[in-house]
């Protein structure tokens, strides 16, 4: 196991290492879960984790913009 991970995520949900050596793995485990839950949007808590509606639209609408060429050669 690699600790600069454990203690790199610990750091990331606003923990120090002397906090994350006291933790429980299941403490730590908790920890980030509830981290990630507190932190995630309700647009990606409704798309199960996938892109939101409004991501998808602005990627769209930037494709658009971009000219249109053909994605295969016909060759004669």
């Amino acid at each position: 196991m690699r600790f600069a991970a454990i203690y790199g995520t610990g750091a990331a949900i606003g923990c120090t290492p002397e906090q994350v050596d006291r933790m429980s793995m299941w403490q730590f485990i908790a920890a980030v879960e509830g981290w990630i839950k507190a932190n995630t949007s309700e647009d990606e808590k409704s798309e199960g984790g996938m892109m939101a509606q409004k991501d998808a639209d602005e990627i769209w609408e930037w494709m658009q913009t971009m000219p249109q060429v053909p994605l295969t050669k016909v060759v004669h």
